[in-house]
């Protein structure tokens, strides 16, 4: 890991613990109650981790950037609107000319190869690649970018319900829902993921959409007014936990 990448991927996470020893305490824990949870926390974690892994700052982004761009452009797509089988490297139409297209941030070679070894694309004939899907999607084939992902995550998430918590009355709160019941039956768990994958797939499509149309597309007088923007939609299902007795269940408004 670069010191770079170090510091950037240290910096994020101190703010997520930042943000949540923050929470805590203004919730009524003291500093001594705080300071044992994460001792406890810390301890746990160094039993269960297997093995460190090394953070890309922006890779993440990028490769999402990168694969929507596969589906979006012309010169990347079928006929039909499907995506291209197109060349690793070389002119455009290429996965390196995809990767030039969004910043000289990193090496597009390099990344055009880090690309095929995440399995992000499947291999064509003559040489060409298609894309797996239009999001770089997390797996235990690319886990040096899992660092970076997590922190992003948290990052956002807390940021979006301090900014809620804190903003100015005359500004609309930041998205950020739920919708969860306590028993659902295991014989829905399948139709569940099922269901919430083509809703999420739908949402995300379109406020991608929104975003995709109004990118500052790299112009140099207006990057210190640009700032990133987005929604992380995420399903969960967790086992009952029958020891612990709820007095009541509060279900947020859906809008």
């Amino acid at each position: 890991m670069s010191a770079n990448s170090f510091k950037q991927t240290r910096d994020e996470y101190e703010r997520v613990l930042t943000a949540v020893f923050e929470l805590l305490i203004q919730c009524g824990m003291t500093k001594k109650t705080v300071s044992a949870l994460a001792t406890r926390a810390l301890k746990s974690a160094i039993a269960k981790a297997k093995s460190l892994f090394q953070s890309r700052a922006g890779e993440l982004e990028t490769l999402g950037l990168i694969l929507d761009a596969w589906h979006r452009d012309r010169r990347y797509l079928t006929s039909r609107g499907k995506p291209r089988a197109v060349p690793l490297l070389g002119r455009a139409p290429s996965v390196e000319a995809l990767i030039r297209s969004e910043g000289p941030t990193f090496d597009p070679i390099e990344l055009a190869y880090r690309i095929q070894s995440l399995r992000l694309i499947t291999p064509c004939s003559g040489g060409r690649y298609r894309p797996i899907s239009d999001a770089a999607l997390v797996s235990i084939h690319g886990p040096t970018i899992l660092l970076q992902y997590v922190a992003r995550s948290l990052i956002s998430l807390l940021e979006t319900v301090e900014k809620n918590l804190r903003g100015a009355s005359t500004l609309a709160p930041l998205l950020e829902r739920s919708a969860e019941v306590p028993d659902l039956p295991a014989e829905y768990v399948e139709s569940f993921q099922q269901f919430s994958q083509l809703q999420g797939a739908l949402f995300t499509r379109t406020i991608n959409d929104w975003l995709e149309t109004r990118r500052a597309r790299g112009r140099v007088a207006d990057r210190h007014t640009n700032v990133r923007a987005g929604v992380h939609v995420h399903a969960y299902v967790a086992p009952t936990r029958s020891r612990i007795r709820v007095a009541a269940t509060a279900k947020r408004p859906l809008v």
